[in-house]
């Protein structure tokens, strides 16, 4: 049953308690006013009882007209009071029909008391009728007397019977009453309880990040339509997370790829797309740091200007992936011919171009020249071809030769060209545009 329904039957429930009650009040106060209308009717009654009796006394004792006319005046009282209509039950009816027939004798005595003095008879004879009048009267006013009593009684004990049976008859109906409302409204609270600690847990599940767990509820009521919309929401929760995870997932998938394109495109920027090295912009770019820091410490460098031999033959008789692969190897034994802290790179066709960093003096200059010369000149085996070329390499030096990356790549491809246009030596130092200094024979 839904839970508001619950409640109006609750609310009718107690709305018929307070209902039963008020009107239990106004029937128990409709019975006292009742009882307090007979009760001031038969006092009333009473005293025109007592006081047809003492009229009668007195009528008795002095016999003259004035007695008898009051006499005659609190009869037709008696009388007049006996007639009111005061919704007497039927026992009581009788009682006041009792009443009225004594009245009525009460008054034929008085008519027969009446005849009798206006006759003239013997004083004996008087005084034995007055006494039989007197007995009679006594006797009817004792039965009137007793008749008042029995109403008295009768109404008092009628009424007394009327409340206990309200009394009664509310007690149990309240009693039923409040039994159903009490349990009633006891399965509501729990009902209330049972769902208010589901819908408890669930909040702290979803609290807690539980978006999976539901709400399961067998009754169809309000609470239940609660729990249903509250599963709904994490459902949807659910779902949005959902969506916002892959939506996450998408943006970090595209944010790495984004960054290794941008490393890509970094690394393209700055090193030569065939064999990987670094480019001119790039070998530029890192010798100027090299060379400020090489200034500050005061320590001398070289940059060696390469420019293979033969390399050109190769090109034009086995063809440009065979050249290809020559400069690719050739990169390969530079770069690994050197320190960590020296650079190469490839200027574009077969010239490369090679920073020596923090080298002590010249001859250390020689001996690493020498080297990379040897590992030029070690035969490439391309498939079926092995292949040999040489070098021609121009050396300046910092900061002998320039303060800067152009003056030194001026002065070493300077030198370069020196030693290419001798077919005698392999590298030259720069000694200026009149010369070079320290060369070898090939």
């Amino acid at each position: 049953m839904m839970l508001s329904k619950r409640l109006k039957l609750t609310a009718t429930l107690c709305s018929l308690l307070t209902l039963i009650v008020g009107l239990s009040l106004i029937q128990a106060h409709y019975y006292q006013q009742k009882i307090y209308r007979q009760l001031n009717y038969s006092m009333k009654l009473q005293i025109s009882i007592d006081s047809l009796r003492s009229q009668l006394w007195l009528y008795q004792e002095y016999t003259d007209d004035q007695g008898l006319s009051e006499l005659n005046i609190r009869q037709a009282e008696l009388a007049k009071n006996l007639s009111e209509d005061i919704q007497w039950g039927t026992q009581q009816k009788l009682i006041i029909g009792n009443l009225n027939r004594l009245n009525t004798n009460i008054r034929a005595l008085i008519n027969t008391q009446n005849s009798f003095h206006s006759k003239q008879v013997d004083v004996s004879s008087t005084l034995s009728a007055e006494r039989l009048f007197q007995a009679k009267y006594s006797m009817v006013i004792e039965e009137m007397t007793e008749e008042m009593f029995n109403l008295h009684q009768f109404s008092i004990k009628q009424a007394s019977q009327k409340q206990q049976t309200l009394l009664f008859l509310v007690g149990v109906v309240l009693l039923i009453l409040a039994i159903l409302v009490t349990v009633w409204s006891f399965m509501t609270l729990i009902r209330f309880k049972k769902g208010l600690t589901s819908l408890n847990q669930g909040m702290k599940a979803l609290a807690s990040g539980d978006l999976k767990s539901q709400i399961n509820f067998s009754d169809t009521d309000e609470l239940s339509a609660l729990a249903n919309n509250f599963n709904k929401m994490k459902l949807s929760l659910a779902q949005i997370t959902i969506k916002k995870d892959e939506l996450k997932q998408e943006v970090d998938r595209q944010t790495r790829k984004l960054i290794e394109q941008q490393d890509q495109l970094i690394f393209l920027a700055e090193h030569d797309e065939l064999t990987g090295i670094y480019n001119r912009r790039a070998f530029i770019k890192q010798i100027d740091t090299a060379i400020a820091r090489d200034l500050r410490g005061d320590n001398q460098a070289a940059l060696l200007f390469i420019d293979l031999n033969k390399f050109k033959n190769i090109n034009d008789t086995l063809g440009h992936n065979i050249g290809d692969e020559v400069i690719v190897t050739i990169a390969k034994r530079l770069a690994n011919s050197l320190r960590n802290t020296d650079i190469v790179g490839r200027l574009g066709g077969d010239e490369f171009i090679i920073w020596l960093d923090m080298l002590p003096d010249p001859i250390n200059i020689e001996h690493k020249i020498n080297q990379l010369l040897a590992s030029i000149k070690q035969p490439i085996i391309i498939g079926p071809h092995t292949l040999q070329v040489g070098a021609s390499i121009g050396i300046s030096v910092l900061p002998k030769h320039g303060l800067n990356s152009r003056e030194l790549i001026t002065a070493a491809d300077t030198a370069m060209y020196q030693a290419k246009a001798d077919n005698n030596i392999e590298y030259c130092f720069y000694a200026g545009s009149y010369g070079v200094s320290n060369l070898r024979s090939v």
